[in-house]
């Protein structure tokens, strides 16, 4: 097992670098070659504790399958891989910390995170500031990399791809006319509901409800009541998982039954237990980008994850391939210089378990596709469906 706590060890020295594995030939050898050489560090930042914690277990475990494949195999020119996880909570304050306490010690090679998109966007500067490598699995809000920070990319889509998916599904699928949008005043939840909110006026759709709800909220009884009364054909949450789950029970306790849509913030399987099953969250149409668990190349890799009960749905397998990219272009450029891995993934593609990857100027996937699925079950073991 990986170490997952954060301690302070020496910070690995250059020399042993380019003796071990040839990262620098320019530099003169000024101590003899060492039999085990101090593992190459990646900081994997997001939620461990708090009401958001499953998004992190997610990530985390995708992360440790893969560190473990790649050191398995010898890690990276014999130099293996070790990850160390830093609490973010979900939240922008809490990322700062995070983020400085990484900087200043520089011990990090990269860093895998945030995981949310406010805590991705709070921390950016701070790892742009130290031009230290940056990938983030499932952060989605567009404004993250429109500024352009050189070393800083997702593994995902944006909210302007998740948000046209949405609405065109709401409107020439369930045909809505009425539909009621709710957000939780996040960055993430508030502007994937206007980019949704917006792209329905294309359609003449106007919400007959907006309203936002604050993060935490778990008694939605009164609202349901609202949404009831307006006689709403449809619900669009743009939330994440607690919240999410607490206002569809509701909706089902109070016999209220019409389509609810949500974003990629409910495609973990912490979702179905924490709506009461699959006989309730089954009922829930998603956006999502590809949904690696049916691609063939991440059918072994699902499997070892399976094994050892890790999460292998939503996002687990985007830190998988953040991990491999990182990898990828450490072993192409034969360096760990944040600039010069970063200069190298704007210029390169990169297979990886979700296919062959590259990114635009920005540091987003191009070519990156929201669609819309439901969850399902097959044996016991639940996945998302496409349907549109």
């Amino acid at each position: 097992m990986l170490l997952v706590k954060a301690v302070t060890r020496p910070k690995i020295k250059w020399q042993r670098l380019h003796c071990l594995i040839n990262l620098s030939i320019s530099l003169t050898l000024s101590m003899p070659c060492i039999a085990e050489p101090a593992p190459l560090r990646i900081a994997v930042a997001g939620p461990f504790t708090g009401p958001y914690a499953s998004y992190g277990s997610q990530i985390l475990g995708g992360v440790t399958q893969a560190i473990n494949d790649i050191n398995h195999n010898g890690g990276l020119k014999d130099v293996k891989l070790e990850i160390v996880p830093f609490d973010d909570k979900c939240s922008p304050d809490e990322a700062i910390k995070v983020a400085e306490q990484i900087v200043a010690s520089k011990e990090y090679q990269a860093v895998i995170g945030h995981v949310c998109s406010a805590a991705t966007l709070a921390s950016s500067n701070i790892y742009a500031k130290a031009k230290l490598l940056v990938i983030t699995p499932s952060a989605t809000n567009p404004k993250i990399t429109q500024r352009q920070i050189a070393t800083l990319f997702r593994m995902t889509g944006t909210d302007y791809q998740q948000g046209v998916a949405a609405a065109n599904f709401i409107a020439k699928h369930l045909r809505s006319k009425r539909i009621a949008i709710l957000h939780d005043h996040d960055l993430y939840s508030k502007d994937l509901a206007d980019i949704v909110s917006e792209n329905l006026l294309h359609f003449d759709i106007n919400p007959i409800m907006y309203q936002a709800i604050p993060r935490g909220t778990r008694n939605f009884h009164n609202l349901v009541k609202k949404i009831k009364k307006l006689n709403a054909d449809a619900v669009y949450f743009a939330g994440l998982y607690p919240e999410v789950s607490s206002l569809l029970t509701t909706m089902h306790a109070l016999n209220v039954q019409i389509p609810f849509i949500s974003g990629d913030g409910v495609a973990i399987k912490k979702f179905i237990q924490d709506a009461g099953g699959s006989m309730i969250a089954n009922s829930v149409l998603l956006s999502f980008v590809t949904e690696p668990n049916k691609l063939l190349a991440a059918k072994p890799v699902i499997h070892n994850m399976q094994v050892k009960h890790l999460d292998t749905s939503g996002y687990a397998l985007y830190a998988y391939a953040s991990v491999q990219v990182i990898a990828a272009a450490i072993e192409q450029t034969n360096n760990i210089d944040s600039t010069i891995l970063a200069n190298w993934l704007h210029h390169n593609e990169v297979d990886t378990i979700l296919g062959k990857k590259t990114w635009d100027t920005n540091g987003d996937i191009v070519a990156a596709e929201f669609k819309m699925y439901s969850w399902n079950q097959i044996k016991g073991i639940e996945y998302l469906d496409i349907i549109n």
